[in-house]
């Protein structure tokens, strides 16, 4: 599936448009995470993902590589009852929930679910960064 083709499908989403927005900064990298905050040239000392501490936080590791964030999607999937591929891209992350032939009502649930997820990992990031607040699975799996 071509990249123009996964935004045919996020814009076509009946959610609402923020939300759609939200998404659509993600896979183009465009939140203001430490990665791209530096690239903006704001100076930044401590530039790791605050969910792991293991990388530079970019799209790509806050919601998709990040092994808590990847703690999160497999609770999701175990919830589900279903079993999402996972890419070196958070593009073909989220065409790959275009891409599972379920029944049209779980089908959507599952696009809802991205979302939900997505959202509730930024959440609990910015709470770590703006609260002090502790990285908890849990919370974002229970809020998702």
């Amino acid at each position: 599936m071509e990249t123009v083709e996964a935004f045919k499908l996020l814009w076509s989403l009946k959610i609402a448009p923020s939300a759609v927005v939200y998404v659509w900064r993600i896979l183009l990298d465009r939140l203001p995470t430490r990665a791209n905050l530096v690239k903006r040239g704001m100076q930044i000392m401590y530039v790791d993902c605050l969910l792991c501490l293991e990388a530079t936080e970019t799209c790509q590791r806050l919601f998709d590589t990040c092994k808590v964030a990847q703690k999160v999607w497999d609770k999701c999937e175990r919830w589900a009852g279903t079993v999402i591929a996972r890419h070196e891209s958070i593009l073909f992350h989220f065409q790959s929930f275009y891409l599972l032939n379920q029944r049209q009502g779980v089908d959507r649930a599952l696009k809802g679910m991205l979302v939900s997820i997505v959202s509730e990992i930024w959440n609990h990031r910015s709470k770590v960064v703006f609260n002090g607040g502790v990285v908890d699975v849990e919370e974002i799996f229970t809020l998702a």
